[in-house]
């Protein structure tokens, strides 16, 4: 128990008083940035990582007028609970005001945006003297009260103006810019957006919320795809571009350039029946060695005058598809196919000796060729080293070595890793886990089915409120949950092809159902849309089943991670790092969704006897306390027993 709990560390701190584990998770992080390193935090739900992270890295950049703070999210909530607590703070202080910027994807931000030349239609043909008054005055609102982007584009559209244009311009001044991982994790991106923001890694301090999405959101950034159909419609655009250029009076390299594509284009499209052909049955993919693919693209380059070596004019071909413009029929799409293929050659030429790429061919429909990063420090490595320090967090980063490890930080200097205790966990979550029953393959069957079921009805029978079930696979959740026979209780079940609409629709949905007195079942997977991403607020969820442990089944891209990992780290991490710890992570993720604050009070029950086991039960935090139930009656009982006391409570 900590025995002072005034804040004395900061004044940037947004509370008057700090959360058992908090003040230690802010020292810890002062500490780290002091000397230029990195802190990674595995942080649940309550600890208030959010105050913690800002407040050390706010102390830190006080004495240092040209460092900015990067506070990356993939989550639109959390930018609304950053914006919040800076205007706590801001509210406490007495002596400075903290500037931030809040940004998103442009294409969220601007009217009628045009992917290929830049401009969208936001000005609307606004006078120029009104326009440069306009976007001066509305920069200094953003950067003298925090604004979430929400209200900066309602604000940008009554004036006229181009919101994605006035947040770039404040960005500049501003102390904090929040925004999604890719402004730092995609070259591109992060190349073109840092000098607009005016920003640099060597000044900039980069808290990464939600760390244990970060190595997968790496790797999706360097997945590229090739098919016979991109093949294709990138030949159109490049004709279509070079006709636009003079057709036949355009430059000779041009003209090399669509052969060379023609040929390359007929040379995989008999690669692509030939891997087919060696497709395995009852398999639907092969692992295709990158120098076999590279060899065949440099033997597609028909010689010229102008480069030396095919490897050159490989990178000539490249550049030459990535600057192809042309109109697209589909306003929806971002990428042309040119540039697709651009970036696949780039990818190929970038990491061709190196191990941590693999490349899948998979022959559903006409066939596809996908590029899968498997070494994420490749990206993240350079980019920690070089900034002027780092938090990463989440209530899910376990173990938080682990994430050091893969992401290249465990061999920087000043790196630290520390696991956090919640200050109510204990009592408000108490978790059972049934004996009897696993979605281990070997042990499914009729029988096993059955108990599961019987265990997911003794929760829905005793628990008086809402309740969430996650399954590791949409199969295995139909499996389990049908849409009727569930006691006094509406079903609302996840599918893979949910739009952002529906899943905005679930709390408002949930809170009205609670209102009428009606119970609901939400059923979903892990790792998807209603086990991350939605903030379950003022105790909406009272009770979470997890079926089973979402082990990634054997597949071209994880037999060759764990093949990877094993060379880097050894056999043990490897299989400990590429399979076992990702899907208790899921787990844990999944377990973390109804407690949100300290008032909050739910009881979890785990349906799968591994996590007892000692390899799956040192995945779980080192405060894991489980109940066990050894069948569907013992769980009844223990919800009844929690229920009641949160009744009395209440």
């Amino acid at each position: 128990m900590v025995e002072d709990n005034s804040v004395e560390l900061t004044a940037f701190f947004a509370h008057q008083k700090l959360r058992d584990g908090q003040k230690e998770m802010l020292r810890d992080s002062i500490n780290a940035l002091k000397n230029g390193g990195h802190h990674l935090a595995a942080a649940p739900t309550g600890i208030g990582k959010t105050a913690a992270a800002l407040a050390a890295s706010l102390e830190i950049i006080s004495n240092s007028p040209n460092k900015k703070i990067f506070f990356l999210t993939g989550r639109q909530s959390q930018h609304k609970i950053v914006i919040e607590t800076l205007r706590t703070i801001n509210n406490s202080l007495d002596f400075q005001n903290i500037s931030c910027v809040d940004l998103i994807g442009r294409h969220s931000m601007c009217l009628e945006l045009d992917s290929f030349t830049g401009k969208c239609n936001c000005e609307s043909g606004l006078p120029g003297n009104l326009k440069k008054m306009g976007y001066d005055d509305l920069t200094e609102i953003i950067l003298e009260h925090p604004l979430h982007v929400d209200e900066v584009i309602k604000k940008a559209r009554n004036r006229v103006l181009c919101p994605w244009k006035v947040l770039r311009n404040a960005a500049k001044s501003a102390d904090i810019i929040v925004c999604d991982y890719n402004h730092l994790f995609i070259d591109a991106v992060r190349e073109s957006s840092l000098p607009a923001l005016g920003a640099n890694l060597e000044d900039s301090i980069i808290i990464v919320d939600e760390a244990h999405n970060l190595p997968s959101r790496i790797r999706t950034g360097l997945e590229r795809r090739l098919t016979t159909r991109i093949l294709q419609f990138a030949r159109f655009e490049l004709e279509e571009f070079i006709d636009e250029m003079g057709g036949e009076n355009a430059h000779d390299s041009w003209k090399w350039g669509i052969n060379t594509f023609k040929k390359f284009e007929k040379v995989m499209n008999n690669k692509f029946n030939e891997w087919r052909s060696k497709v395995d049955p009852g398999k639907n993919e092969i692992r295709i060695n990158t120098s076999e693919f590279l060899k065949i693209t440099l033997d597609c380059l028909i010689s010229n005058e102008w480069d030396d070596s095919p490897e050159t004019a490989l990178s000539r071909l490249s550049s030459m598809l990535k600057n192809v413009t042309v109109e697209k029929e589909d306003s929806n799409e971002k990428e042309l196919n040119c540039w697709r293929i651009s970036a696949l050659f780039e990818t190929i030429i970038r990491f061709q000796n190196k191990k941590g790429l693999v490349l899948v061919f998979n022959n559903e429909h006409s066939g596809r060729l996908s590029s899968h990063l498997l070494d994420p420090s490749e990206i993240s490595k350079p980019i920690f080293s070089k900034s002027a320090g780092s938090i990463l967090m989440s209530g899910t980063l376990y173990p938080p070595k682990m994430y050091s490890d893969i992401l290249g930080l465990s061999s920087l200097r000043e790196v630290t890793c520390k696991e956090y205790t919640s200050p109510f966990e204990s009592h408000n979550k108490p978790i059972s886990i049934a004996t009897d029953v696993t979605t281990r393959f070997k042990q499914r069957g009729p029988e096993n089915t059955r108990k599961i079921c019987e265990h997911i009805y003794a929760v829905a029978k005793e628990t008086p409120g809402h309740i969430a079930v996650f399954a590791p696979s949409y199969r295995q959740l139909d499996e389990f949950i049908d849409t009727e026979g569930w006691p006094n209780r509406i079903v609302i079940k996840e599918t893979s092809e949910w739009k952002k609409s529906e899943v905005d629709q679930i709390i408002p949905d949930l809170e009205k159902y609670k209102k009428s007195g009606q119970k609901v079942i939400l059923a979903g997977v892990f790792g998807g849309k209603l086990s991350e991403g939605i903030d379950y607020k003022n105790n909406i969820l009272e009770a979470v089943i997890c079926i089973g442990i979402p082990v990634a089944p054997p597949s071209v891209f994880s037999d060759a991670l764990r093949e990877f990992l094993e060379t880097k780290f050894g056999r043990n991490k490897g299989w400990l790092y590429g399979s076992i710890q990702p899907a208790v992570n899921s787990v844990i993720q999944a377990m973390g969704r109804p407690i949100r604050s300290s008032d909050d009070r739910a009881f979890i029950v785990l349906l799968d006897s591994r996590h007892l086991d000692h390899t799956y039960r040192g995945c779980h935090p080192s405060n894991f306390s489980p109940l066990t139930c050894s069948d569907s009656q013992m769980t009844r009982r223990y919800l009844a027993r929690f229920f009641s006391k949160k009744q009395s409570r209440s």
